[in-house]
């Protein structure tokens, strides 16, 4: 169960971070996402390195390249569009876009990691494309009415949703190598560095400048607390449960991301778009009930099997 609280704490913190990035206003993209991932690395780079010396464990060239590739795409890239999506459209919906990820996680579990999946979560599955296909019908014919920002919004969360959904399988295959700690420490910060450079390129040094106290004060907030402590617990939690279980639980982001935009912003949805979040949803709890049942049946049948046949008496 220890996994399974962290992994709760990790989204119910995580859920934050799009607040902080309407909060921080008319920042670039690149130097908030570089900012706030250099942060939350350094808060947890130290203790991770030396974690990962106490190990002792061998790291081979192969874990290093899939490393690279986790930092670039699925993390750095992965981050500057979601960044960029929060900006133009509603934060809840960006959460439910990302959430869906839950398919394309499952099914990179089937074949990489070989787990199975029930009947009921494949339905679960089904439920949730449908959901997304229907978003995407909606925001294409609302584009004109709601701005051409929120279509963009909505393409920018899919891609971040497509860059991110490779993640809990990667970290699942490199956790077998690193702590959690050096992990989360490594990629973020790896990750922070190389957005930086490419926003001093892309933005000039000058826009550093112009950030005041308070901008800080939330970089440090989203980087440390959300970005290194709930990626941490994530991490954590992903050890010791399976990628289908961890990614169903993601689905709890969008539902407190909608409440703490209401509770700050006031902003809300249309009952159109309200419709299809709770298809969506009830897609995720038919894979969550899929995967309970599923363990259930297995569970019943190792008892079965492993305890021991009566014998026959002879007459």
């Amino acid at each position: 169960m220890a996994g399974f609280w962290a992994l709760l704490a990790a989204w119910v913190i995580w859920a934050l971070d799009s607040s902080i990035v309407r909060w921080l206003g008319d920042v670039p993209s690149l130097v908030l996402a570089g900012i706030t991932l250099t942060f939350g690395g350094l808060s947890t780079i130290g203790p991770g390195i030396i974690a990962l010396r106490r190990s002792k464990v061998h790291i081979p060239g192969a874990y290093w390249l899939l490393f690279a590739f986790y930092v670039v795409f699925c993390t750095a890239l992965a981050d500057l569009c979601y960044v960029a999506a929060v900006k133009n459209l509603n934060p809840g919906l960006v959460s439910v876009t990302l959430r869906s990820q839950l398919v394309i996680a499952v099914l990179l579990g089937i074949w990489i990691l070989q787990e199975r999946i029930s009947r009921l979560t494949l339905v679960g599955i089904v439920v949730i494309m449908l959901g997304n296909i229907l978003m995407g019908c909606y925001r294409c014919g609302a584009g004109r009415s709601a701005g051409q920002s929120a279509l963009l919004g909505w393409l920018l969360a899919l891609l971040a949703m497509l860059l991110w959904s490779a993640t809990p399988v990667i970290a699942k295959v490199l956790l077998r190598r690193f702590t959690p700690l050096a992990l989360s420490g490594l990629r973020l910060t790896a990750a922070g560095v190389l957005l930086l450079l490419l926003s001093l390129l892309v933005d000039g040094p000058g826009c550093y400048r112009t950030l005041n106290a308070r901008q800080w004060l939330l970089f440090v907030l989203k980087g440390c607390i959300i970005s290194g402590g709930a990626f941490t617990l994530y991490f954590y939690g992903l050890q010791r449960v399976k990628v289908s279980v961890a990614s169903a639980l993601e689905q709890l982001a969008p539902i407190l991301t909608f409440f703490y935009i209401w509770l700050f912003f006031r902003e809300s949805i249309s009952l159109t778009e309200a419709a299809i979040v709770l298809l969506i949803l009830c897609g995720a709890l038919l894979a969550i009930a899929g995967d309970y049942c599923r363990q259930r049946d297995n569970f019943s049948d190792h008892q079965s099997c492993s305890s021991p046949k009566p014998s026959k008496q002879r007459k």
